[in-house]
């Protein structure tokens, strides 16, 4: 597999991200079955012009109602630690994971690279701890196979407008508007949000 890259970086900022995933694994699956069953009653009543939900026993129609509610807003995320990189070039950035989690069974490989002449908005929001970089870039990502592989060729790779972002919460150590600033020509706008 080739890797984009066509020199070697200036400097490499190597630290944590905080990357979302689910507090409990289980209560997403428990979520998307009570709302397949919610979402067959509704089409079930549109197919049959008939209101399935009142067909239902009481005790049904209050367990299923607490079981959509409860799923709902039972288990939540959380944030954790995954390695990333910034690497800094003369006249770009890359913003490199290895393997970024998506969901359960969903990492990819990303590269997202950014010429400094079209970034157009570089900013870091100071309550949630969120990094967004805007602006014209090459995004290529590989989605990794079953088994763990990587494919040859990218799953996605497209030139063009676009964002990426990364949560600084799990890298305290590190102050990232002082590193990007000092190995770039990058000015990081402060967003108090």
């Amino acid at each position: 597999m080739k890797i984009p890259r066509e020199e070697k970086p200036n400097y490499i900022l190597k630290a944590n991200e905080g990357v979302i995933v689910p507090k409990n694994d289980n209560f997403s699956k428990l979520k998307k079955v009570v709302w397949i069953i919610v979402g067959l009653v509704i089409i079930g009543s549109f197919i049959f012009q008939e209101n399935i939900f009142s067909e239902l026993t009481w005790s049904a129609r209050i367990m299923l109602i607490v079981l959509a509610i409860g799923v709902s807003f039972a288990g939540g995320n959380k944030m954790v630690p995954s390695p990333f990189e910034i690497q800094f070039y003369d006249d770009y950035l890359i913003v490199y994971r290895e393997k970024h989690y998506y969901s359960k069974k969903h990492f990819k490989k990303e590269y997202n690279k950014f010429c400094y002449k079209d970034i157009k908005e570089f900013k870091y929001r100071t309550v949630s701890k969120k990094m967004n970089i805007i602006g014209v870039g090459e995004f290529t990502w590989y989605n990794y196979n079953q088994d763990g592989t990587l494919p040859e060729k990218p799953s996605f790779h497209k030139k063009g407008s676009g964002i990426t972002w990364f949560y600084t919460s799990e890298a305290p150590e590190v102050d990232f508007v002082a590193e990007i600033e000092k190995n770039s020509p990058i000015k990081v706008s402060l967003n108090e949000s």
